[in-house]
């Protein structure tokens, strides 16, 4: 028996190892403040009651107009990976999955280089849209003020990779193809495919969150094509997302001017 204990033991303490993250790891090639993967990267998919494990790493800056353009010149002392949730705030231990950073109070320093890890097992199957939250720790006329912030724009999609009919009914149900052009500059043109006639929300945020264009529709059963006019927006990078029922995707698109 204590034989079996410590073999146990062992191999937790092999697992728990294997899970530990190293944040040198990723090269940020001389950036001033980066998130790996990007929302242009995505997260790995994961398997249904399926061992999962994904690394994000952090490059921290030291001003905070480096994260939201109203702060620019603001230092920052450090940030606190409160967590990741999804669909609005639920937080992804209920699907199974568990945070863990490194150093382990998830507290980075400006200017430092930093990492968490996911793992767990995915209990359900879906698109999950995934946001990444945080708290900066700035200073205004010299003294700390906490600034929560939300990274949007993220999926993480499960599959019952033991079923393959499963597979092919969840991705048939609907897809959502890539804009064109992408750069735009007056207008794109977004394909996605619906399995029935089914109402489609259309939605595009900035990088800092802030919604610019909203439009819910009649999709129907086969290819469509939703032209959007962006002619008016500044140049820049925007995340838009098309949801029908309980499948939802989100992707990057780039205005240039």
């Amino acid at each position: 028996m204590k034989k079996l204990i410590l073999l146990a033991c062992t191999f937790c303490s092999i697992l728990l190892a294997s899970a530990q993250c190293e944040p040198g790891d990723y090269d940020f090639q001389g950036a001033e403040y980066g998130v790996f993967p990007d929302v242009a990267s995505g997260l790995a998919s994961g398997c249904l009651n399926e061992p999962y494990l994904q690394t994000i790493y952090f490059l921290v800056p030291s001003d905070a107009g480096a994260i939201d353009s109203l702060y620019e010149g603001v230092p920052i002392s450090s940030i606190t990976l409160n967590g990741i949730s999804y669909n609005g705030g639920t937080d992804i231990s209920t699907l199974g999955l568990t945070l863990s950073c490194n150093p382990a109070n998830c507290t980075f320093m400006a200017g430092g280089q930093y990492c968490g890890t996911v793992t767990g097992t995915p209990n359900q199957v879906g698109e999950f849209p995934v946001s990444i939250d945080v708290t900066a720790m700035i200073s205004v006329a010299g003294f700390p003020v906490p600034l929560p912030y939300s990274f949007p724009g993220y999926t993480f999609t499960v599959i019952d990779c033991a079923n393959p009919n499963n597979v092919n009914e969840v991705v048939g149900s609907f897809e959502l193809g890539a804009i064109s052009p992408n750069p735009a500059n007056h207008s794109a043109r977004v394909p996605f495919t619906l399995s029935s006639n089914e109402k489609v929300d259309f939605t595009m945020v900035n990088m800092v969150g802030e919604r610019i264009m909203s439009k819910t529709f009649a999709g129907k059963r086969g290819e469509n094509t939703l032209t959007i006019d962006v002619a008016e927006l500044p140049a820049g990078i925007y995340l838009y997302t098309v949801q029908s029922g309980s499948f939802k995707s989100t992707r990057k698109m780039v205005v240039q001017h």
